[in-house]
């Protein structure tokens, strides 16, 4: 299927689209790339084509054709209402934007931009993806608000924003705006291990206890080697015959 040509052949230079809102949304997208002089006819035919014969999304085959990806992702954005926003032109609040951290940004492409009340503007290729919605909102814990850009651009902006060095007053307002969203640290568990004897009348003592495993053996070695040699076992602060001493273990226990 081709488009029918209904104007002269447009110039191969962008134009601002001769369309209302009402018409965006209406038109299918070979017409308003061809009619905002992005492509001439025949090649918008010639993707029309390939798109149909190859089952591939005409936006797909139209990018292979050379239209600029920015200008496709406007006019898509056009097409469902959406709000699109030029990253090369955009100004970036540089404290809003290192509000998500890097690989998060990467991981969803998304670039928060500003701050519009207590609500965050953030830029991702598609404001329709509902998905993305509630994950950004969960990540930047609050209301945000999506607006459409061209996926590149994101990419581009996320890289230059995250490589460029911050003054000292922005990185310690960051750090203590993360450090406060942080939750507090849960208490690392190590191990205590415990050298115990176990005397002929059954009873368990306990000799003492130390974090390093190295420890606590070589602790046990020598109670082993004292009540061998028939000498007495330090148990606190009193003492024990060694000739008593039937076992002597290094038991590990979690602690904090």
């Amino acid at each position: 299927m081709t488009m029918n040509q209904t104007s002269q052949a447009a110039s191969a230079s962008a134009s601002v689209p001769p369309f209302s809102t009402a018409e965006m949304r209406s038109y299918p997208l070979g017409t308003l790339v061809y009619r905002s002089g992005l492509m001439p006819l025949e090649t918008v035919n010639k993707a029309l084509a390939e798109a149909a014969e190859s089952g591939r999304r005409l936006g797909e085959v139209l990018l292979d054709y050379g239209l600029p990806e920015r200008e496709l992702t406007r006019l898509l954005a056009a097409q469902h209402g959406q709000e699109f926003v030029d990253l090369t032109e955009y100004p970036v609040d540089p404290e809003v934007v290192h509000l998500l951290p890097r690989s998060v940004a990467e991981m969803y492409c998304a670039l928060p931009l500003r701050r519009e009340g207590e609500c965050t503007l953030v830029a991702v290729p598609d404001a329709d993806n509902a998905s993305h919605l509630t994950r950004l909102r969960e990540a930047l814990h609050g209301p945000i608000r999506l607006v459409t850009a061209a996926r590149s651009d994101i990419k581009d902006a996320i890289e230059r924003v995250h490589d460029e060095p911050q003054g000292m007053i922005t990185q310690m307002a960051l750090a203590e705006a993360r450090a406060s969203s942080l939750p507090e640290p849960e208490p690392e568990l190590r191990t205590v291990y415990r050298v115990e004897v176990t005397l002929a009348n059954g009873a368990t003592l306990l000799v003492a206890e130390a974090t390093d495993f190295e420890y606590a053996k070589q602790m046990g070695m020598r109670v082993i080697d004292e009540a061998e040699a028939g000498g007495t076992v330090a148990i606190g602060d009193a003492t024990i015959d060694g000739r008593q001493v039937v076992s002597v273990d290094v038991l590990g226990r979690n602690g904090v």
